[in-house]
């Protein structure tokens, strides 16, 4: 009786396997494809576009990974399609908000530019929860064991290039030339060298040479061009000043250096890419060489 009995469990069971899995087999299934109007954030970048920054965000779900090497699987490539079952509901696909997520960032960190963003990507696997795990291996003669190994939560990193269409700015120099009267070329040259050391920390100035003989000073004066120091402008400067009564203050190879070294894409230092930062570091210039002028010509 007790064999009958599990006989009939055996068979309804495999019954009830046999069902479930033709359910299954048979259920209609729809491919999610990304939605025509995300698929130019997915190329590369073409003139007149310029690459000028990058910029990334963290996918909310995770997933458990076995790669050491956490590398990117084709159906975690970004806009990859997949399947769902038609009866799932789902019509937009999971990584249209990611697009959304990353354009938006790109605006956030240059809010008063055109900016878009291109070459759209997975990038990388953000791992944490790192712990171990059993699992059965096989050794050469087919034999297992149990061996242990790490796994890993990984959200999923995405990363777009930042591109603009506008016109790459011209270098940023500046001249200011004056006259200074009856003074001894000797007195100007020391009245510019002590403003000089008096404005050292306030206008971040670095006094690079000295040369009395020739009456020159040579030194670089840093900018922050941003609210928010994201980048910094030097500039150098050179301080003539002639026995004919005419002195000249002079800036060139004005360069830009991003605080943030994950953000250097280009190289450190690179030539500034934005004419918003180019006129806000030829401000703070023009601010540093008429301040320098008028307490030169007030001591006169």
């Amino acid at each position: 009786m007790e064999n009958r009995k599990l006989h009939f469990i055996a068979i309804t069971s495999f019954i009830v396997f046999i069902v479930l899995g033709l359910a299954c087999a048979s259920t209609p299934m729809l491919t999610i494809e990304l939605s025509e109007d995300y698929h130019g954030y997915l190329l590369e970048p073409r003139n007149p576009e310029r690459r000028i920054d990058t910029v990334n965000v963290r996918g909310n779900t995770h997933f458990v990974c076995r790669d050491p090497n956490h590398a990117i699987t084709s159906a975690q490539r970004l806009g990859a399609p997949y399947q769902v079952s038609e009866d799932s509901g789902i019509q937009r696909h999971r990584h249209e908000i990611i697009f959304v997520q990353l354009l938006n960032e790109a605006k956030r960190h240059y809010p008063s530019e055109n900016v878009n963003i291109k070459n759209a990507r997975t990038a990388r696997h953000n791992p944490t929860n790192a712990r171990r795990e059993e699992y059965t291996a096989y050794d050469n003669n087919g034999g297992s064991f149990i061996a242990t190994r790490t796994v890993w939560d990984c959200f999923p990193v995405y990363v777009a290039d930042i591109i603009t269409t506008a016109r790459k700015p011209e270098p940023v120099n500046h001249d200011e030339v004056f006259t200074f009267g009856t003074a001894t070329p000797r007195d100007i040259y020391n009245y510019a060298l002590r403003w000089l050391e008096e404005n050292t920390q306030r206008r971040r100035i670095t006094i690079q040479s000295e040369d009395i003989q020739r009456l020159r000073i040579t030194g670089t004066v840093t900018c922050f061009a941003r609210a928010d120091q994201s980048y910094i402008v030097t500039s150098v400067f050179n301080i003539y000043v002639f026995d004919a009564g005419r002195i000249e203050i002079t800036f060139r190879n004005t360069e830009l250096y991003r605080t943030n070294a994950a953000q250097q894409i280009i190289g450190n230092p690179e030539e500034i890419f934005l004419q918003s930062i180019a006129d806000a570091a030829l401000a703070e210039i023009v601010d540093f060489s008429t301040s320098l002028r008028s307490n030169i010509l007030s001591r006169l």
